[in-house]
């Protein structure tokens, strides 16, 4: 479970909502109850038959309450603000309230925030931001690269060439997500998104040369703010029995698993001479292929056994 006061709700997400305070006053130390189990946000327009802890009103709503007659409209407004769980009333699309409204929410300390922007606009991004606050978090060590448009963890041991690999593919026009310690969050329904932390995407270090600037060094699509994490990538310096232990026909291909999600894992090996970002390129579009159904290796099997077929006939 999980706490956030109106207070806080305002303090970090007032500049994305426009939002303003109508009626603060002790309410704002009302604070929304986040169950890491509920399927939904708790929040959505007007409604008293399943009430939500922030109930959004509109031009609409407010038509509404209007319409009622004088004794039906107090009964709406009294069982609207008497509900224990209801955090707060966010007044959507510039809209104002009457009297009654505010003196309701003033004797039962109830905050009302206002937001120029439309209720969908406003119920969507709380949908979103609650989302991430609920959503289970881990940093992993590693480069996280955007690669022909999909999430691409580089992990390995120290001096196994993962900044290097991360600059040519940079070089190449792929994109740069984060460097050393990317942070993966798990979101509905089994997707792990992966980021920078401080917004710091933009820098690469890399022995010998420092910290980089690769946005400042290639433009702006050398970037990227997140992406999904599709595949993950392990740089390895292999012995000549390791080497000989790999599956020649599918390669060293495993299953992570992150945050209660498998993510498929490829081993590639360090060594002299290899081109290692064109094999990561190839292992990335060789993994949308197999995504899509297609296993090159059963192919090659399958092909191989026509053709032995053929030469018995």
């Amino acid at each position: 479970m999980v706490k956030l006061s109106i207070e806080e709700l305002f303090e970090n997400h007032s500049n994305n909502l426009a939002l303003t305070w109508l009626v603060e006053q002790e309410g704002n130390k009302r604070a929304l109850i986040l169950e890491y189990e509920q399927k939904l946000a708790n929040v959505s327009y007007l409604n008293l038959i399943h009430p939500s802890q922030i109930q959004i009103i509109g031009t609409h709503e407010l038509a509404y309450l209007n319409s009622l007659s004088r004794d039906f409209y107090k009964n709406t407004v009294t069982q609207l603000f008497k509900n224990s769980d209801l955090a707060c009333i966010i007044l959507v699309d510039s809209s104002t309230i009457s009297q009654g409204l505010r003196k309701a929410a003033e004797h039962y300390k109830v905050p009302i925030l206002t937001s120029e922007l439309s209720g969908e606009v406003v119920i969507n991004y709380l949908y979103t931001t609650i989302a991430r606050i609920l959503s289970q978090h881990i940093t992993l060590h590693g480069v996280f690269m955007d690669v022909l448009g999909m999430g691409v963890l580089i992990m390995g041991d120290s001096g196994t060439g993962k900044s290097e690999l991360a600059l040519e593919l940079v070089s190449r026009g792929h994109r740069l997500i984060a460097d050393d310690a990317p942070e993966f969050s798990k979101i509905p329904p089994q997707i792990i998104v992966g980021t920078c932390p401080f917004d710091m995407n933009a820098f690469l270090e890399v022995r010998g040369l420092g910290i980089l600037n690769v946005q400042a060094l290639f433009g702006d699509s050398a970037t990227k703010k997140d992406n999904y994490l599709s595949l993950i990538v392990q740089l390895r310096h292999m012995t000549s029995i390791d080497l000989r232990n790999i599956d020649r026909l599918q390669g060293d291909y495993r299953v992570r698993t992150i945050l209660g999600i498998d993510i498929p894992e490829i081993s590639l090996p360090v060594a002299p001479g290899r081109n290692l970002a064109v094999l990561l390129e190839c292992a990335v579009r060789n993994h949308s292929l197999k995504s899509q159904g297609y296993n090159a290796a059963d192919d090659f099997c399958e092909q191989q056994r026509q053709a032995m077929l053929k030469q018995q006939m």
